[in-house]
């Protein structure tokens, strides 16, 4: 819902506001002028509360609440009726506002799972699982669930929390198409998730210097347990691949120089055809990566192995490798800050942009457009002078 601030309606002043698909237009200060310091400060009030009982569930409908000369002209009954009619519009929604928004996330879950693929559900189950822990339950609490996920988030970048109150809301508009809800109670809250002073398009994108790449690299190549996984790390971050590409890679898919990306690994463990953005894209390999792939092929593997497979020879579970596996090498490395591991992706674009590399080549390499490289993975290249023409 959009803030809600007086208006100069030739000369006097007016609010006007849509709220559950109703529009309304009222003058809060009868007689009083735009232009009058004193009746525009008291509209600004009006306003101010109208929008906050809008947000936390508690708009009188009849608008009486909000009218400073409501009762001038009108009998005591008039007034009464006003407030039992208000009373029973916010009792009949708060009723029907009243469910449990747990279970109504696990049926628009359900709901969404017939057409969306296994990989795509992660953020399903993680909000899911966030709603399981949270003390506020019901869908009327919005306010307070969102002030409950602000509190519980760790970190400071704010996406996953925007991320949160989108699938939320698209839940909730769900909800009220299926007569569940008769209103979003969680419309307009985006405003309760705190900006960060870099909060943005690129509030997310945080790419490590090759010096840090190198770092990390070298530090699972030297961990006991974790050394393992030093040629998957390094693969990740010298194509820029996603890593659900490369862990459904199997040898058949590397040959002539060229490795084909064709099909990716769900969160399930499942291979599926095709890659986020395409059915199939070819890189031609440099030194670099086939020196990498050449250190894990031996005598024994076979077109169908997987490239990068656990240590048990099966799919990896990649979300509980970024748990623990990148999570223990990076807390090991003091001066790096800790980022995701989808930072490797961001790192190889950004390196290559540097390099000098045209933004159309890259995107082919990384299986997106030149407009969303720039916009969602390359990281600060403000430092790059302007060539001499």
């Amino acid at each position: 819902m959009r803030q809600i601030t007086p208006r100069d309606n030739n000369g006097s002043i007016i609010l006007r506001f849509s709220f559950e698909g109703k529009r309304y237009a009222f003058n809060p200060v009868p007689n009083g002028s735009y232009t009058d310091k004193l009746s525009l400060a008291k509209a600004v009030e009006i306003a101010q509360k109208v929008y906050q009982d809008c947000l936390t569930g508690h708009f009188d409908p009849t608008l009486t609440k909000y009218k400073p000369l409501a009762l001038k002209g009108r009998t005591a009954q008039d007034a009464l009726d006003d407030m039992e009619e208000a009373k029973r519009i916010v009792a009949e929604r708060e009723a029907v506002n009243a469910v449990n928004l747990l279970t109504l996330f696990e049926d628009f879950t359900i709901f969404k799972s017939k057409t969306l693929k296994s990989n795509s559900l992660i953020d399903y189950r993680l909000i899911k699982n966030k709603l399981s822990k949270c003390p506020y339950k019901l869908a009327k609490e919005a306010v307070d669930i969102v002030n409950w996920l602000v509190s519980d988030h760790k970190g400071t970048s704010t996406s996953s929390l925007d991320k949160q109150l989108k699938l939320i809301k698209a839940c909730c508009n769900w909800g009220v198409a299926n007569g569940k809800l008769q209103s979003n109670p969680f419309n307009g809250l985006e405003r309760l998730i705190p900006r960060t002073k870099n909060s943005g398009n690129n509030d997310d994108i945080n790419p490590f210097t090759r010096q840090e790449r190198d770092a990390i690299i070298e530090a699972f190549k030297k961990h006991d347990y974790y050394s393992y996984y030093a040629p998957l790390i390094e693969f990740l971050f010298l194509t820029g691949c996603r890593p659900e590409e490369a862990l459904a890679l199997q040898w058949k898919h590397i040959k002539g120089g060229k490795i084909t990306f064709q099909q990716k690994l769900t969160a399930k463990r499942e291979i599926e055809p095709g890659t986020k953005t395409q059915k199939k894209r070819s890189i031609t390999m440099n030194e670099q990566i086939e020196s990498v792939l050449m250190s894990i092929k031996t005598e024994k593997s076979l077109p169908d192995d997987l490239v990068f497979p656990s240590k048990e020879g099966k799919p990896m579970d990649w979300h509980n490798f970024a748990n623990r596996g990148w999570k223990k090498i990076l807390e090991s490395l003091d001066d790096i800050e800790y980022r995701n591991p989808y930072q490797m992706r961001h790192t190889a674009i950004t390196l290559m942009v540097r390099a000098g590399v045209d933004s159309t080549m890259i995107a082919k390499w990384v299986g997106n457009s030149p407009n969303m490289i720039a916009k969602r993975y390359l990281g600060d290249v403000s430092d790059i002078g302007i060539p001499l023409s």
